[in-house]
C-alpha cells in the first residue's frame, strides 16, 4: 500500500533522489538508415560505427535526458526509443 506526503514513506512518484533505474537508448535496426543525427544530437552517449550507424555507450544518466528525448524525436525514421526505468 502507498501512502501519501508523510516523511519516510513511498508516495508513488518518483523524485530526483529516487533508485529509479536509468533510462537506456534503444534502435531498431530495420528503420534505421544510418544518417547519424543522433550522434549530432547526443555525442555524449552515440558514437557512430564505421558504416554510421549508432552504438549507444550505455544508460541515459539524468543530465542528458533532455538530449536523449530530443533524439528521438528528431530522428527521421523513428529508429530510437527511450525507454524509462520501472
Amino acid at each position: 500500500m502507498l501512502t501519501t506526503g508523510r516523511a519516510g514513506h513511498h508516495d508513488g512518484k518518483a523524485t530526483a533522489t529516487s533508485s529509479a533505474a536509468p533510462a537506456t537508448l534503444r534502435v531498431d535496426w530495420l528503420n534505421c538508415a544510418g544518417r547519424g543525427l543522433c550522434h549530432e544530437l547526443l555525442p555524449e552517449l552515440v558514437s557512430l560505427d564505421a558504416w554510421g550507424y549508432p552504438v549507444v555507450a550505455g544508460p541515459v544518466t539524468a543530465d542528458l535526458l533532455g538530449p536523449a528525448r530530443l533524439a528521438v524525436s528528431a530522428c527521421p525514421h523513428s529508429a530510437l526509443r527511450l525507454l524509462t526505468g520501472r
